[in-house]
């Protein structure tokens, strides 16, 4: 009979951590967007809105509504000669693969709690392998199948071509990027990525102990998400749009998102390697216990005050927009105006709840201590703190991966594989040397 108490109550409850990459997606679409226009010098997506709430437009946010209805409505065509099965199995493998993909990566630190067993131990990993960091590689690495899969059964000759593409390249980097991971592993002594993380909580970052192998992970994952300048798969000035020419609607939108899914997992993996992970900076999961009340309410004001930035930069923008003789200045300003004063209700009432978390909630002021509110809240609240600062690490990387896109031109065929052999993998294996050398040294 199963125990039904609180332990294995949190073990279910940690799988909806596994759509944590999916629900980043429509965030990674609009920041695409947005750097896109930002860094092209044009407004971006500023049409679709919500008739109902006045016209909001959310900054451009809302696009992501229609475009999502329109894949969803659009004609669903097979083309002739293409082989049935495969080609309808082949999109749902890279969003499959971003379903099992984050079950191995921790989420935040293990966690003691009590149980009708006694004293139980719920890890921050749904898939708790000591070995996680290889279960990782091999589950990213299933997603090349969906594309190859799908480029053939498509009977395109642009499709193989681009299918072709993929798995070279996938073979090209993977080797870079598990020799560039290697040197963690040799310094930690372990694969299990909690571990990991608990070492850089312990001394320092992975970036800091390995740069060259950050800068090598970083430039692997690159290909590995076929992100541009390695974006040779789809190479739409040579093979039109290379493995999913064939694909619309759905099932176009189905690779469409596991891209972006793969963005945020490979985002994860980097911080879990080399940014701390779920940890905050200056603080291991011990000092955030401790100091609950005011971690948590510095998180809260700190968005608190970033909403009422928010208000204050649409008041200017409000202003700015009055001037300018335009058709729509009063949908205009009142859109500005719900936006202002939702903002401004949102910050001030965070900022009343951080006030309220740092004096109630902090036993070194003088309050009640979280432990006396309810014992549980001080490991779940250090939960949530850790999951988001690991989701804020996600975004930082999601951003650089925008940034890298709409900066660097795409290489040429040659000039990938050349890197990843002739170069990378050179400079992986010397690291890779340094390293083991040093550690031997350091260790005695």
């Amino acid at each position: 009979m199963i125990d039904f108490d609180l332990p294995f109550l949190l073990a279910i409850a940690k799988f909806a951590l596994v759509f944590i990459p999916l629900c980043l997606i429509p965030i990674c679409i609009f920041m695409e967007r947005k750097g896109a226009s930002l860094m092209q010098d044009r407004y971006g997506p500023n049409r679709a809105n919500i008739p109902l709430l006045g016209g909001i437009r959310l900054f451009g946010f809302v696009q992501n509504l229609p475009d999502g209805i329109k894949l969803f409505t659009k004609e669903n065509f097979i083309p002739r000669g293409a082989h049935t099965f495969w080609y309808l199995l082949a999109p749902m493998i890279p969003l499959a693969v971003a379903l099992l993909t984050p079950s191995v990566i921790p989420w935040f630190g293990p966690m003691v709690v009590e149980g009708s067993r006694g004293l139980a131990t719920v890890s921050g990993q749904i898939l708790d392998a000591d070995s996680g960091v290889l279960v990782l590689f091999a589950l990213s690495g299933l997603s090349i199948y969906g594309v190859v899969l799908g480029a053939w059964a498509s009977n395109s000759k642009y499709a193989l071509l681009g299918g072709m593409r993929a798995s070279a390249q996938m073979i090209s980097y993977e080797v870079s990027m598990g020799l560039s991971a290697a040197g963690i592993f040799l310094i930690v002594g372990s694969f299990s990525l909690t571990q990991i993380v608990e070492w850089q909580a312990a001394h320092t970052w992975g970036i800091v102990v390995q740069p060259v192998g950050f800068v090598l992970f970083l430039t692997s994952l690159f290909a590995e998400t076929g992100r541009a300048p390695f974006d040779m798969a789809e190479g739409e000035s040579e093979i039109v749009a290379g493995y999913f020419v064939e694909y619309s609607a759905i099932r176009f939108g189905l690779f469409y998102m596991g891209e972006y899914a793969h963005i945020a997992i490979a985002g994860a993996l980097l911080s879990t390697l080399f940014l701390g992970g779920y940890q905050i900076p200056f603080m291991d999961t011990e000092a955030v216990r401790a100091n609950l009340g005011f971690v948590s309410g510095a998180i809260v004001a700190a968005v608190g005050l970033s909403c009422l930035g928010i208000a204050y930069m649409v008041r200017r923008w409000a202003r700015i927009y009055s001037r300018m003789q335009t058709t729509d200045a009063v949908d205009r300003k009142r859109e500005y105006n719900i936006l202002n004063g939702a903002f401004s209700v949102i910050g001030l009432g965070l900022l009343a709840v951080a006030a309220a978390l740092m004096v109630l909630v902090h036993p070194a002021k003088g309050g009640l201590g979280a432990a006396d509110i309810w014992p549980l809240w001080v490991n779940l609240g250090t939960a949530a703190v850790q999951v988001g600062t690991l989701v804020v690490k996600i975004l930082a990387i999601c951003w650089i991966f925008v940034w890298v896109r709409w900066t660097l031109p795409r290489f040429r065929y040659d000039q990938v594989m050349a890197l990843g052999w002739k170069i990378m993998l050179n400079i992986a294996l010397v690291n890779l040397l340094v390293t083991a050398v040093v550690a031997k040294l350091v260790k005695g």
